[in-house]
């Protein structure tokens, strides 16, 4: 019997919260024809026994703007389709019991001043008046976040899968996935005897997300784990109180807490923690089912809720609900296009989805429609995973952040566990060095080295950490002598074809090097203008050119040269894991290369912007001159193989040039006196190139995706503008504080932008800001104020590049 076929524009698989929000906002856009296929009944999964928390607090700025987003579409669910979704906004406390944890609510309530978010800082007594039923002993203090609440899960995905009918969408229920074949032009969707052809496929399926993407040939690295939560029956004191109580978060001892009717309902994060299915596959045939409850491994969790809530201890048990929740490796949604499934998006990983579905729903609707979304979503993109991630390594990452859910959120926090999945050659002689190493994008690399006597090991903390006063060693030490910088996890892709120089010149800002040994740097630009990304070009021959781009933006830049490369005859490969990289900066740095090989490092045969084939000792490669810490300096590329030997000559030579060891905390202090811009900081798809301030690597002369946009804004003075602020000493007796990133800036009383980066100038003795501020205020020498953990700090504008802004030890 031959299938049946229909065809819709866009497939969203996956009937839950989040599946309905993105049909709802196609629809509302006017994409009317797409489709919802849901397996079971719509809700089946993880929506129907979900708490159903609303919140706008998070620890990333675009994440609060996107949850502050669903909480007012569900509240207008019942004017526009009719829907009552049972929202009580009843705002919450964060409880804290330890100063560590207020420093954490200091820096909190600056970001969320800079989005325009109330978030209050309280005193113990402040919480009990508000709350009676809570005990104050141990508190420091909290927060209050006055727009807490929750909703009713099921009506809120009815009400949107209304309003998705209501505006042209269909859903078809009892339509399980079959499998899924690419057609020319799009995906064709098998479910049983029936199929759909479309341009574009979305997986929102929830616990069987993975499986989904297996189906296209992809793997997605999702745990779905095991949760409880527990209703408790009427309790007198709840029923007594004149109004609905206040959730609660008590972050210390990981749990949260709500009002539920006459009860409450208390959800701990459990130390003990369970993968769903024992860490299979979710069985196609589950829907509204709840796992065995198993409260004896919650002993220690409940106690602890007990003891903040005396009156438990009196209350009976309603209800018992153990229901399964997916996580992403680092507890945040995976969203977007998937890098090598061409128009195959993913929206999935929520842990909480219904606080977060409203506002993915519309985030998705635009990537799916114009091509990216308006704010930069970078820390939730599935981009962010690449091939290296498997399922124990989503398992072993899984295990270590679910029992400290509300854990603290140190700047530049790094994991212990799913480490050494991608090392270079040098990995073992660093850690001898002492290195204290990171992970970005899979890769281990130096942050920093331990001197003698000191141990090699991160202290995080809001204000200045162990690493800082090393850290300045090492940058002096570039600024001094010459430093050795381990970049071998920077992106790296090989461009070929008879159509590479005019696939270069469509994707990129700038015109693409014709001359072979000449590099250029190109911005890569949505339609709207908006950054996607930057990256150095270098051209090896007429059809061959070499991209070096950042670490974390690997997926993202596959992504984009992959999805516009189709009109060209061109090859593109990622060459990151077969290329290391050692960077050499400082004014010894071209002693230091010419002591060890007979090529010319003179600035007349090398000059700035070039690369060529060189030998260093024993290794043969390719080295850049460019420098992102603003010293002479160059990029030493060569086979992955060679880099242990490459490693080991600069350094034996090195001892008579003054050479130290230097990680990237010290080359991200270095870029901020140059005014360089960081990927995921300042160049983000909300900024454009004017407003970056880097116009000048954007072409008059030529075509290019995005330029309509820059050349309109050739004419207008943006709203905002990226600047550096020199901001002044803390004072007094406290430890110093530097800005991490989006804290608030004033002029006198008026928020006009917020900090985008941060760090201390070590060639300026001066603590540096990189804001997002109106262009009214950022002429050099501006007068403005930044909150750094509560404080106000004087800052004034500086003129970009604050160090060296001739460029003399750069072009030397």
């Amino acid at each position: 019997m031959s299938e049946r076929t229909g065809r819709a524009s866009v497939i969203v698989i996956g009937g839950g919260s989040v599946g309905c929000s993105i049909l709802y906002h196609l629809a509302k856009t006017g994409r009317c024809d797409a489709l919802l296929l849901e397996r079971n009944e719509l809700t089946s999964g993880a929506t129907w026994h979900a708490a159903g928390n609303v919140h706008t607090q998070s620890a990333f700025p675009n994440l609060s703007a996107l949850q502050a987003y669903s909480l007012r579409l569900y509240d207008g669910l019942a004017e526009e389709v009719g829907q009552e979704v049972g929202s009580h906004v009843v705002g919450g406390f964060f409880l804290a019991q330890t100063p560590e944890r207020m420093e954490e609510f200091r820096f909190l309530a600056g970001k969320f001043r800079a989005l325009g978010i109330e978030y209050e800082l309280v005193t113990p007594s402040e919480i009990k008046a508000k709350h009676p039923l809570i005990a104050t002993d141990g508190l420091v203090g909290g927060a209050w976040d006055p727009e807490e609440g929750y909703v009713d899960p099921y009506s809120v995905t009815m009400g949107l899968a209304a309003g998705a009918r209501r505006y042209g969408a269909s859903i078809l229920r009892e339509k399980r996935v079959d499998r899924i074949e690419r057609r020319s032009g799009g995906w064709r969707v098998h479910v049983g005897e029936e199929c759909w052809d479309c341009e574009i496929l979305v997986n929102a399926g929830g616990f069987w997300a993975d499986e989904v993407a297996r189906m296209v040939g992809a793997r997605l690295p999702i745990t779905n784990m095991e949760h409880h939560y527990i209703v408790t029956e009427s309790m007198a004191e709840v029923a007594a109180h004149p109004n609905e109580l206040p959730m609660i978060r008590d972050t210390d001892s990981q749990f949260y807490m709500r009002q539920e009717a006459d009860g409450l309902l208390l959800g701990p994060w459990e130390k003990d923690c369970r993968a769903a299915w024992g860490g299979k596959g979710a069985p196609w045939s589950f829907g509204m089912e709840l796992f065995e409850d198993d409260l004896d491994r919650l002993s220690d969790e409940l106690a602890a809720i007990h003891a903040r809530v005396p009156a438990l201890n009196a209350a009976g048990v309603k209800r018992i609900v153990n229901g399964a929740i997916s996580f992403a490796p680092d507890a945040r949604p995976m969203i977007g296009p998937l890098p090598g499934a061409p128009d195959f998006f993913v929206a999935c990983g929520f842990l909480g989805g219904i606080a977060q579905a409203g506002g993915v729903g519309l985030a998705m609707s635009q990537w799916v429609l114009d091509g990216e979304p308006e704010m930069d979503l970078s820390f939730i993109d599935v981009a962010r995973f690449g091939d290296w991630t498997t399922q124990t390594f989503a398992r072993e990452r899984t295990y270590e952040v679910f029992p400290i859910r509300y854990e603290i959120i140190y700047p530049q926090l790094e994991r212990r566990t799913g480490r050494r999945l991608r090392t270079t050659p040098i990995y073992s002689t660093q850690l001898a060095y002492s290195a204290v190493m990171g992970q970005a994008y899979g890769w281990e690399r130096p942050l920093w080295y331990a001197p003698d006597h000191v141990a090699p090991r991160d202290e995080p903390s809001f204000e200045r950490p162990n690493w800082f006063e090393h850290v300045g060693e090492e940058c002096r030490a570039v600024a001094e002598r010459v430093g050795l910088i381990d970049m071998s996890a920077y992106s790296k892709f090989l461009v070929e074809g008879a159509n590479a120089h005019a696939f270069l010149d469509y994707v990129g800002s700038a015109k693409a090097p014709t001359v072979d040994g000449r590099m250029r740097l190109s911005l890569l630009l949505n339609e709207r203008g908006g950054v996607v990304g930057d990256v150095t070009i270098c051209r090896l021959s007429e059809t061959s050119f070499y991209l070096v781009g950042a670490t974390l933006a690997e997926g993202v830049y596959r992504r984009w040269l992959e999805r516009h490369a189709a009109a060209f005859d061109v090859s593109i490969s990622m060459v990151t894991a077969s290329r290391g990289v050692l960077g050499v900066s400082g004014p010894n740095a071209r002693a230091l290369l010419q002591s060890l090989s007979e090529d010319d490092f003179s600035t007349s045969a090398f000059p700035f912007m070039t690369c060529r084939p060189v030998e260093i000792g024993r290794v043969r490669g390719l080295a850049l001159r460019v420098s992102y810490a603003g010293e002479l300096g160059w990029e030493l590329h060569c086979p992955m193989e060679h880099l242990y030997d490459l490693f080991d000559t600069l350094l034996a030579e090195g001892e008579l040039h003054g050479l130290q060891l230097v990680g990237s905390r010290a080359l991200s202090n270095l870029r901020l006196e140059k005014g360089y811009r960081s990927w995921g900081h300042e160049l983000t798809v909300e900024v454009s190139p004017r407003a970056a301030g880097l116009e000048a690597f954007c072409s008059r002369s030529k075509d290019y995706i995005g330029r309509a946009a820059v050349d309109a804004a050739r004419e207008t003075i943006p709203q905002r503008v990226l600047a550096t602020l020199a901001v002044e000493p803390r004072g007094g007796d406290r430890r110093e504080a530097d800005c991490w990133g989006s804290e608030p800036i004033f002029q006198g009383e008026t928020l006009v932008g917020y900090a985008t980066s941060g760090g201390y100038g070590w060639r300026l003795g001066q603590s540096l800001c990189v804001g997002w501020i109106n262009s009214d205020v950022a002429e050099p020498g501006g007068k403005l104020d930044v909150q750094i953990l509560g404080d106000r700090r004087a800052a004034t504008v500086v003129a970009d590049p604050a160090f060296d802004p001739d460029n003399a030890r750069l072009l030397s």
